[in-house]
C-alpha cells in the first residue's frame, strides 16, 4: 500500500498539465438551485458553477452525468454504473464483480436504489456480474452517503438516485451495440415535437457473440433454458464452468478448468427501460417510466428471478416560484425455482406515492416539503412438491410506510449556507398474521396470537433530523459538517457476503425492532489551478442502532420460526475519505483513499463482543485516469486510453478453527465471527476506445477492454476438500481432515464491443 500511494505525487503532477477546456457537466435535476437558473423566455438554462463543490451544502455525495463515466474500463466491455460508484471514496465492493455495494461499512440491504422514482431491490444480472442499469438508459445519477436532504428515507446508508434518459427528447437518436456478453439498442423517438416522445433500451445476452460461442462448444440452447437441460454435447449435458478455482501450493482443493465459456452456466438474462414524456402545456408534464429485466439459468434445476416495476409522475409548475412533484409507483421482484417435482418461490412487492412542493421563496432560501407513503407485501418462500400437492410455506408478512418531511436551504451570508431538515416515519406491520412469543433457548413459540386482515401487529416511529452546514473560508476553500439520523424498517436477511437470488427481505415486527442510523460528518473542500483540480478530505462517524443478524447456527431460510433466529444490538462504522479529482481536460480522473471500520455487538453472537461486520474493509485505494490521445489532431476522430488501479483489504471471514467427530463423521467448530481475512484485492484494468464520426452526425466506435491485465487470482471465498474420513483430532495419516482453498472468479478477461450511433 505504500509502494502504491508513493505514485499519487506523480500523477497529481501529471494531470495538472492539462489546459484544456471542456464543457463542465450539469448537476443532477435535485440540484438545481435558483443561482443556477437561469430563464430566456421559453429557453431554461442549467449550469454549474465552476466552484459548486466549495459552495454548495451538499456534502457525503457523488453526482455524475453519464457522460463522465465513459472512458472507465469494465469487466466484459460493458459499461456499468455501480462498477463506477464502487471507485469513489467510501464505497466499495462486495466481492470481484458483484454489483451490490458497501456504503462506509453499512450492510448491503441499506442502500435505496432507485430508478425514475421506482425502488428496486435486486440490481444484478449474471448472479452479480452485472447491475440491471443499461448505461445507454441512464441520464444522470446521484449518491447520497452523508448529509442526506430530508426527502429521501427508509433505508440507513445511502440514497442511490438514477435518472433515466427520455424526460426531454428533442431529436432521433438510436445506438446499436454488439459485445461478448451482451448486445443492445437504443431509441429515443420525438413522436410530436415538444409534446410527445419515446425513449426505448433493451440488453439481451440471448444475442451476444459469447452466447454464440458457447452455444457452438456444447451444443446447448443458448435462450432455451428448458432444452439446454436436456440436450448433451462436448461439454456434456451442458455442463460448464467459466469460474477459475486458485488452490494454493499444497493444497488438494480443484484446479483450473481447462475449457473456458463467457457464461458459466447455460443462462440469459434481459432488461427493458421504457419512457413516454407527455408535455400537457407548458406547466404540467406527465412521465411514464417502466422497467422488466429476468435472469435464467440452470442452478439447482431451472431458476429465474427479476424485477417488474413502473412509475407515473406528475410535474407542474404553478409559478416561477413553486414547483410541486407527484410519483405513483409500483415495484416487484420475484424468484422462482423449479427442480424436478418441488417449486420454490419468493418475492417483495411494494406499491406508493410520494409528493413534494418546492418554493422558491426568495434569493436566499428554498424550501422542499411533502409526504410519502408505501405499501409492501412480503412472501417469504414456499418449498412445494408438486405431484403430491405438499410443501414448506413461510407465512407472508405485510405492512405500511409512510413519511412526511420538509427541508430548507437558506443563505445567510456569502461564506456561510446551511440545509434544515427534517423527516418524520411511522411503519405499521399489518394483518394477517400471527404475534409470537419465542423462547430464548429453543427458538420455539410459547404463545401465539393471530391478527385479521389489516389490523395493526406493531407500530414503529422516528423523527429523522439531518443538517448541512458550508462554510466558504475563500473562493476555492471550505469546511462542511452534516448530521443525519435515518430509519430503516425492513432488512435482507442473508448469511452470504453479496446478494443471492433466494434471499428474503424481512420487515420490522413486534420482535424485531426498527434500525437506526445516527451520523457526523466533517470535510475540507478545496480547488486548485483555478479550479481545475478539487481536493477533498472527510471523516465520519456512524452509530448503528438495533442492526441485525442471524443468530449461529441457522442454515436453511425456510423454517416457520425464521423471525426467532434474528438478533439485533449495536453497530459503528467511522473512517477517513480523500480525494484529488480532475474532472475535465484531455488528461482526466481521480484518487481516492478510504481508510474505515465497521464493527458490530449483538448477544448471542461471537460471545457478545465486538466482531468485525461481513462490510469492514480497512484499506480502500483507486487510481483512474484517462487520455484523450488524438486531440484535435484528426477532426472527427478520438482516441481514448485509460488505466485503472484497485486496491483494497480482504474481506472478513469465518473460518474453522478445528474438528470434532461424533460417530465417525466431522463436524467443524468456530471460536469466533470474522476473525481471519481474505488476502488483499488489487487488479490493474485498461481500455482504449476509438471513435470516428463516419457520415452526418452519426458516430462508429470500437472498445477493447483489458481487465486485470496481469492475471492476479484475488480469492473471493474459502471452501473445503475432505482429504478422508477423519479418526481423531480432524486428521488422517495423510495429513489434516479438511483442506483450505481460495475461489478466485476472474482472472485476465479481454473484451472487444462495436457501436454504431445514429
Amino acid at each position: 500500500m505504500v509502494k502504491t500511494c508513493a505514485a499519487a505525487p506523480i500523477l497529481l503532477a501529471l494531470l495538472s498539465l492539462s489546459t484544456a477546456v471542456h464543457a463542465q457537466p450539469a448537476p443532477a435535476p435535485s440540484a438545481v438551485t435558483p443561482s443556477s437558473v437561469m430563464q430566456l423566455g421559453k429557453m431554461t438554462v442549467v449550469g454549474t458553477r465552476k466552484n459548486e463543490q466549495i459552495t454548495s451544502t451538499d456534502i457525503g455525495v457523488e453526482k455524475f452525468k453519464i457522460e463522465e463515466l465513459a472512458q472507465i474500463p469494465v469487466i466484459m466491455g460493458e459499461k456499468d454504473i455501480m462498477k463506477t460508484l464502487q471507485l469513489t471514496p467510501g464505497i466499495t465492493t462486495i466481492t470481484e464483480g458483484r454489483s451490490g455495494f458497501i456504503v462506509r461499512g453499512s450492510g448491503i440491504d441499506q442502500n435505496l436504489v432507485l430508478m425514475d422514482g421506482m425502488p428496486l431491490y435486486y440490481v444484478s444480472h449474471q448472479s452479480g456480474l452485472y447491475s440491471i442499469f443499461n448505461s445507454d438508459a441512464v441520464d444522470s445519477l446521484a449518491i447520497y452517503k452523508g448529509g442526506v436532504p430530508a426527502r429521501y428515507g427508509g433505508r440507513a446508508a445511502s440514497i442511490l438516485d438514477v435518472k433515466m434518459v427520455g424526460d426531454e427528447v428533442d431529436k432521433f437518436h438510436g445506438r446499436l451495440a454488439v459485445g461478448l456478453i451482451t448486445s443492445k439498442l437504443s431509441l429515443q423517438v420525438p413522436v410530436i415535437k415538444d409534446k410527445l416522445s419515446i425513449s426505448l433500451a433493451g440488453r439481451t445476452t440471448a444475442l451476444s457473440v459469447g452466447q454464440l460461442h458457447d452455444a457452438i462448444k456444447d451444443d446447448c440452447e443458448p435462450d432455451d433454458s428448458a432444452d439446454a437441460k436436456s440436450k448433451t454435447g462436448k461439454g456434456g449435458q451442458c455442463s460448464r464452468s467459466s469460474i477459475a478455482i486458485f488452490a494454493g501450493k499444497g493444497n488438494n482443493g480443484p484446479t483450473e478448468a481447462e475449457d473456458f465459456y463467457f457464461f458459466g452456466r447455460p443462462e440469459y438474462w434481459y432488461d427493458l427501460n421504457a419512457k413516454v414524456a407527455w408535455k400537457v402545456n407548458q406547466a404540467h408534464t406527465l412521465i411514464f417510466s417502466t422497467f422488466f429485466g429476468e435472469d435464467n439459468a440452470i442452478l439447482i434445476g431451472d431458476t429465474w428471478w427479476g424485477n417488474r416495476a413502473g412509475s407515473l409522475r406528475w410535474s407542474s409548475e404553478w409559478s416561477d416560484k413553486l414547483l410541486s412533484e407527484t410519483t405513483a409507483y409500483y415495484s416487484e421482484y420475484y424468484t422462482n425455482n423449479e427442480n424436478g417435482i418441488y417449486a420454490f418461490h419468493s418475492g417483495i412487492v411494494s406499491g406508493g406515492v410520494r409528493h413534494q412542493s418546492t418554493w422558491f421563496m426568495d434569493k436566499s432560501m428554498k424550501a422542499i416539503g411533502g409526504l410519502a407513503a408505501e405499501y409492501q407485501t412480503y412472501d417469504h418462500g414456499s418449498l412445494e412438491d408438486t405431484t403430491n400437492n405438499f410443501g414448506k410455506f413461510m407465512p407472508p408478512m405485510q405492512s405500511l410506510e409512510t413519511a412526511l418531511h420538509l427541508g430548507a436551504e437558506y443563505k445567510h451570508s456569502e461564506k456561510l449556507k446551511a440545509y434544515l431538515g427534517l423527516r418524520y416515519s411511522l411503519f405499521f406491520r399489518l394483518g394477517p398474521g400471527d404475534t409470537h412469543v419465542w423462547d430464548e433457548n429453543t427458538n420455539e413459540a410459547i404463545s401465539s396470537e393471530p391478527h385479521d386482515d389489516f389490523a395493526i401487529m406493531a407500530t414503529h416511529h422516528n423523527p429523522e433530523p439531518r443538517f448541512n452546514l458550508t462554510y466558504t473560508l475563500d473562493d476555492s476553500n471550505s469546511v462542511k459538517f452534516t448530521y443525519n439520523r435515518s430509519a430503516q424498517y425492513l432488512r435482507l436477511m442473508t448469511n452470504s457476503m453479496q446478494l443471492t437470488w433466494y434471499d428474503i427481505w424481512m420487515p420490522s415486527t413486534e420482535n424485531i425492532p426498527s434500525m437506526t442510523t445516527d451520523q457526523v460528518g466533517l470535510g475540507y473542500f478545496m480547488d486548485l489551478l483555478d479550479h481545475k483540480l478539487q481536493l477533498s478530505a472527510e471523516v465520519y462517524y456512524k452509530a448503528h442502532n438495533d442492526v441485525a443478524d442471524f443468530e449461529d447456527g441457522l442454515h436453511n431460510y425456510l423454517v416457520d420460526n425464521l423471525e426467532a433466529y434474528v438478533a439485533t444490538g449495536d453497530g459503528r462504522s467511522y473512517g477517513m475519505e480523500l480525494m484529488v479529482k480532475k474532472p475535465k481536460g484531455r488528461l482526466n480522473g481521480w484518487l481516492s483513499y478510504n481508510l474505515g471500520r465497521s464493527e458490530q455487538q449483538i448477544d448471542g453472537i461471537n460471545r457478545g463482543e465486538w466482531y468485525a461486520s461481513k462490510f469492514d474493509k480497512t484499506h480502500d485505494f483507486t487510481a483512474v485516469v484517462s487520455y484523450e490521445a488524438l486531440g484535435n489532431a484528426l477532426p472527427g476522430h478520438k482516441l481514448h486510453v485509460t488505466g485503472l488501479f484497485l486496491y483494497s483489504t480482504g474481506n472478513a471471514v469465518t473460518l474453522a478453527e478445528g474438528y470434532y467427530t461424533i460417530s465417525g463423521i466431522p463436524f467443524p467448530y468456530w471460536e469466533g465471527r470474522n476473525r481471519y481475512r481474505l488476502p488483499d484485492y488489487h487488479r490493474l484494468d485498461l481500455g482504449l476506445k476509438y471513435e470516428v464520426q463516419t457520415w452526418g452526425k452519426s458516430k462508429t466506435s470500437f472498445e477493447v477492454s483489458l481487465y486485470n491485465v496481469y492475471n492476479r487470482r484475488n480469492v473471493n471465498s474459502i471452501s473445503y476438500t475432505q482429504a478422508g474420513t477423519g479418526k481423531s483430532a480432524g486428521k488422517t495419516a495423510e495429513g489434516p481432515l479438511f483442506n483450505p482453498y481460495g475461489i478466485s472468479y476472474y482472472g485476465f478477461r479481454p473484451s472487444a464491443t462495436l457501436t454504431v450511433e445514429l
